[in-house]
């Protein structure tokens, strides 16, 4: 129902401009052309912002911080003395970055198909897959701190 109701609200946005870009008054002329104009600017920055995810992801940062938290929380396995919840946190931690690289190496293998260029559906698992490594920095970040109270 909302799914329809934006479709319908899209189709009449597009309609009344595209009618004051070719038939309108010369002002409503000029709005639309400014409207149309901010939309092009929109969409650059989401390309943009799209290719910066796809860079970030071929450089490896994730990897690289990712290795780093992983391997700072396996010597704080060592250290911990009471061990239970802290320790099954930690392993659960490494099971999810031991999907996060596969999940990656896929991604890596579907971009080498794609000759370099990346679809938007691509582009989006990118993303997706950077944010998802940006969380397990974070939540890794937040162990290690736990692991160095005890």
């Amino acid at each position: 129902m909302i799914k329809s109701l934006l479709k319908v609200g899209l189709l009449l946005v597009v309609g009344v401009l595209g009618y004051n870009y070719f038939l309108g008054t010369p002002e409503e002329k000029a709005q639309a052309k400014e409207i149309i104009g901010k939309g092009v600017d929109v969409g650059k920055a989401s390309v943009g912002l799209l290719k910066g995810e796809i860079n970030k992801f071929k450089s490896g940062k994730y990897d690289d911080a990712l290795d780093k938290v992983g391997g700072v929380l396996e010597q704080a396995k060592s250290k911990v003395k009471d061990g239970g919840e802290l320790l099954d946190k930690i392993d659960g931690w490494q099971a999810q970055k031991d999907k996060w690289t596969i999940k990656k190496e896929e991604m890596e293998k579907e971009m080498a198909n794609a000759d370099g260029k990346p679809s938007d559906e691509l582009s989006k698992k990118i993303k997706e897959l950077n944010e998802e490594a940006e969380r397990l920095e974070a939540e890794g970040k937040k162990m290690k701190e736990e692991a160095e109270k005890q």
